[in-house]
């Protein structure tokens, strides 16, 4: 196929299935909650409702969006309170800077067509929608500009594609817009080709442009001031590079110095922000969210299923493999070898290294600029190949693109939820759009079901009826099927409800457990889920531990044989009793006497009603 026509149809299938995702699933997503919100909260603080001081004071809020309402009541009992007693924005302005032209687009039309120009209708939803795809185009071309330097322009351009459909920089763009990442990821891609040039031309507005981008990067992510690392080690490779560089910074001191110092000037007035809401300069917006430098999860962060890079980015595996392809990109070697593990480090040293509230280690995407030269390497390496190689290369290409899509999908339509999943649920479900009862077992369990049809009933090890009405938390059942319940309060953490030793004799050979139980929650969902949890201990020592989320079961399983064929994580019926199981595989490594015990944990700290919680075998 001649190059021109393989590049065209490249493109076009790109932008055909992105085209077609964003008319089902992105136009319908919001940008108003979660980060993305809070980022964006100055523009309207600024010019609608002049409440900097109170970000929580909005006349008419039950106008707003639910989303936008939710947030300001969580600010006022959980935000974070300064010295001064403000309620202060814990994120920085950076991003509401860069959509600004977005945001006066918007306000304008508002303004026109005589609506209420609140700064939260659809019409600003759309306009910070279309700032993410540009800022996304746009860094798209500038990360051409700086591979077509080393690559071919076919290589380029198939890079930047394939990174783009094949990573979670696609649901970031196309479905979860308004987050911080995309936007650095075009400062990133902007601050490589501004340092290619000032060592091309040595020109001081090219200097200006570094200190300038590289100032916006850091008061975005204050960790990424590694930025600072591209312009001093690009073209480091060998000793004679390293006097080059060394000669270039002597003669380059001024224009140096002035770059250093519009550094500074985004990063000034979120110190008088600062100044004025807490009185001091520099402030830790983030309360007690921190990091944890001797244990970083580098592993789960990079390759776990619970929001890991490359579990939901899998096509990046190309750049991983293009780091053993230095040889293309000399020039960027040093750099990306110095910068990328440090990056790691502190990415996933964060106390949350799983990044909730996305698809994917969403900071990852914010160097794929510089991970795109690697990217470039791998294709350019396999290009040499044969043509079994190349077939190879290909074929492996358009599955791992056509999995993250079908993440993409699975999480719109509610039935991922990445940031809690694990490989078994994953793989049981991959390309499957309709989901059953276990399937979510599995989400939870992290272990495969048994098919109920193969499988035999022992017998029942336990069951607990809550009928001691001695305990206060035992209460009539009104429905009348038993004597009491267990009223599971708001405050109370654990019960523990069942506990059995195994016993070779008793179990005849049993190969599973069940757990079951009737649970009903009276008040509005939340977050955390009640658990049941099964847990097998020898000596204090767990050796298997187990859970399942009760609340988003519940009314999905009428008898042992009958599941729903329309599944949705996010499931919810209050006030409705319903009927929750899940099997746990028995150890080969069980012994006489281990501990085998079913407890409820209230990790949400939320009312619960239960009954009937049983332990069963099968074989």
């Amino acid at each position: 196929m001649p190059r021109k026509l393989l590049i065209t149809a490249i493109l076009l299938i790109s932008l055909v299935i992105s085209f077609l995702f964003y008319q089902q699933y992105g136009k319908k997503a919001s940008t108003f909650y979660g980060d993305s919100l809070g980022y964006y909260l100055y523009l309207p603080a600024t010019f609608i409702y002049n409440n900097h001081k109170d970000i929580t004071n909005y006349p008419n809020k039950e106008q707003l969006p639910e989303s936008v309402q939710w947030y300001i009541q969580q600010q006022q009992t959980d935000g974070l309170k300064t010295p001064k007693g403000y309620v202060l924005n814990q994120y920085t302005y950076g991003i509401a800077f860069l959509e600004l032209p977005f945001f006066l687009i918007a306000h304008s039309i508002e303004k026109a067509r005589g609506l209420p120009a609140n700064g939260f209708s659809e019409t600003y939803n759309t306009s910070l929608k279309a700032g993410t795809i540009f800022y996304a185009l746009l860094g798209m071309v500038f990360t051409y500009l700086i591979l077509k330097r080393f690559f071919s322009k076919t290589i380029s351009i198939i890079s930047i594609t394939l990174m783009f459909t094949g990573s979670n920089m696609f649901w970031f763009t196309l479905q979860q817009a308004g987050m911080s990442h995309i936007i650095l990821f075009f400062l990133f891609a902007f601050l490589m080709l501004s340092t290619i040039r000032i060592h091309e031309y040595r020109k001081t507005k090219d200097y200006i442009i570094i200190g300038l981008t590289a100032g916006m990067i850091t008061i975005i992510r204050p960790t990424d001031i590694l930025c600072l690392l591209i312009p001093l080690l690009y073209n480091v490779y060998n000793k004679a590079s390293i006097k080059t560089k060394v000669q270039m910074l002597k003669e380059d001191k001024i224009k140096i110095l002035i770059a250093c110092t519009v550094f500074l000037i985004p990063i000034i007035p979120q110190l008088f922000y600062w100044k004025e809401m807490t009185g001091s300069y520099f402030f830790y917006s983030y309360g007690g969210q921190s990091f944890d430098w001797k244990h970083p999860k580098l592993f789960e962060g990079l390759m776990g299923f619970k929001n890991g890079w490359l579990a939901y980015s899998p096509l990046m595996l190309f750049s991983m493999a293009g780091f053993l392809c230095f040889r293309y990109y000399k020039k960027w070697a040093f750099c990306l070898f110095i910068l990328s593990p440090l990056y790691v480090y502190i990415i996933y040293s964060w106390y949350c290294f799983n990044y909730i509230n996305g698809l994917g280690s969403r900071p990852m995407i914010n160097i794929y600029a510089l991970l795109s030269i690697p990217f470039a390497a791998f294709l350019t390496f396999i290009a040499k190949r044969g043509i079994l190689i190349k077939a190879a290369t290909i074929s492996l290409s358009i599955l791992l693109m056509a999995v993250n899509i079908s993440y993409s999908v699975q999480k719109s339509l509610n039935i991922l939820n990445s940031e809690e999943s694990n490989m078994a649920f994953n793989i049981q479900t991959m390309f499957r759009y309709k989901l059953n009862y276990l399937d979510y077992v599995v989400a939870d369990a992290g272990e495969r079901q048994p098919d109920i049809k193969t499988i035999s009933r022992i017998g029942c090890l336990a069951i607990e009826s809550f009928e001691d009405s001695v305990s206060e938390h035992f209460v009539k059942d009104p429905l009348g099927r038993s004597k009491y319940l267990y009223h599971f309060t708001d405050n109370e953490h654990f019960v523990h409800s069942i506990k059995e030793h195994y016993n070779t004799k008793r179990f005849k050979g049993a190969k599973w457990l069940k757990c079951s139980g009737l649970f009903m929650v009276p008040n509005t969902r939340v977050y955390y889920q009640h658990l049941m949890v099964l847990d097998i201990s020898r000596n204090n020592n767990i050796m298997k531990w187990r859970s399942c989320k009760t609340d988003n079961k519940i009314g999905l399983v009428d008898n042992l044989c009958e599941h729903t064929d329309k599944i949705d994580i996010y499931h919810y019926d209050k006030g409705r009793w319903g009927h929750v199981y899940f099997f746990v595989a028995i150890p080969d490594n069980i012994k006489e006497g281990d501990i085998i015990t079913l407890d409820l944990w209230n990790i949400g700290k939320q009312e619960l009603y239960m009954d009937n919680l049983t332990l069963e075998i099968y074989k």
